[in-house]
């Protein structure tokens, strides 16, 4: 089993896409049943910390975009559309 440390350093060159990718890959591997105890608990893990990585990457996002539309050309700052929602990531 991967450690901690070497388990961050191979999320941080995921991009969003391919960790939501695997992630999706990891559910079913998950759902589909075949794997035993000690492989379901490290796909669990290894699950827990791409959902981890996904979230801290959309939050990020957010706050960016967040930055980008305070401000207008004319300095009078913007709110966000109340009708936007949140993207929601099952499993998150």
């Amino acid at each position: 089993m991967e450690s901690r440390a070497a388990t961050a350093a191979n999320l941080t060159g995921l991009s969003f896409e391919q960790a939501l990718t695997r992630l999706q890959e990891m559910v079913g591997e998950l759902e589909g049943g075949g794997l035993t105890l000690d492989e379901t608990i490290a796909t669990f893990q290894q699950g827990s910390e791409l959902a981890s990585h996904c979230q801290h990457m959309i939050t990020d996002a957010e706050l960016r975009i967040t930055e980008l539309t305070e401000a207008t050309d004319d300095g009078v700052p913007q709110q966000p559309d109340a009708g936007h929602t949140r993207l929601q990531i099952p499993g998150l």
